[in-house]
Parts: C-alpha cells; structure tokens; sequence
C-alpha cells in the first residue's frame, strides 16, 4: 500500500534520495553538454583528470579509483584515445600492465575541461551559498564512505621506478 504525505509519510519526489538522484541527474546533463564542444563526457574527463593529477595509471586503477567496472573504463578510455587525449604504453617494470597516460592534447583538454567544471561549481556554490560549500562536500564525502566504504588509496598500483636524473 502507497505511503502518501497525508497519512504523514514523505512523498517520493521530496526524499532525500530521490532529491540526491535528481541533483546528480540535472549536473550530469549540464557537465555534459558543457563538455560536448570538447568530444568528451563527464565520466571522461573524470578519469583524464585522476591521470593529469596522479600520472600515468593503468586502468584497472582507474577502476578502482572511481569505482566503475573495468568495461566501462575501457569504452572511457577507447574515446579519450579516439579524441587524442590518452596513450597507451607498457609499464617500465611489469610488462603486461598498460599504463594510460595524458597526450599534450589531452593535458589542454582537462584544463579546458576544469573551466566548464568550474562553472558548474560556482551555480552549486550559488545555490547552497559559498560559505557552505565546503561543509556540504565534506557531507556529499560521508554519504559516499557509509554507502560505499572508506575512498580507495590515491595513485596506481603499479607505481613506475624513479629515474636517475643524473643520465639526464
């Protein structure tokens, strides 16, 4: 039997799921046809971001990291490719990783990529108020971390040896 609010149970378009869903629907759609003039989606850029900002990882860190399938960061990593924003090469050590790493296209295309983030960002800080904006990550953070667990370490599992600067 349905709940209604008249019978003092909360509608489904007013729970807090359903206002979670919508939100993440609604900055989804605008990240997205922000990004369209670039040839890349939000869940692209996401992942060419964590390479700009953690170097070059394999995708099975990139999984990890974002938790999404691996199937899903191959069809990502298949369009950054098509795009020109990523290269593959094989790990310096452990010769069956591939490690994806930003082209110069794609280094210029995450910082053009952060500008359209960025807008998103100031309407959300206009709408929750600026000096609410970092309480309301550290909020969005928990609600991850109690549904999800704890956020996966940084970096790639496979971190590349240190080169000897002296040869340089």
């Amino acid at each position: 039997m349905p709940t209604h609010p008249a019978e003092g149970g909360i509608a489904w378009s007013d729970q807090v799921t359903h206002l979670m869903w919508r939100a993440h629907q609604s900055m989804q759609r605008v990240l997205n046809d922000g990004l369209e003039p670039l040839g890349v989606s939000i869940n692209q850029l996401g992942l060419a971001t964590r390479i700009a900002e953690h170097g070059a990882l394999s995708a099975a860190d990139l999984s990890r990291a974002h938790r999404i399938t691996p199937q899903s960061v191959t069809t990502a990593v298949t369009a950054l490719e098509r795009v020109g924003w990523i290269a593959r090469r094989p790990h310096p050590v452990h010769r069956r990783v591939v490690l994806l790493e930003l082209t110069e296209l794609g280094v210029e295309g995450v910082a053009s990529g952060q500008l359209v983030v960025d807008e998103v960002a100031n309407v959300i800080g206009a709408a929750v108020g600026t000096d609410h904006v970092a309480s309301f990550a550290e909020e969005l953070r928990a609600i991850s971390a109690a549904l999800d667990g704890p956020a996966p370490p940084v970096g790639g599992m496979w971190p590349e040896p240190a080169r000897d600067r002296s040869r340089d």
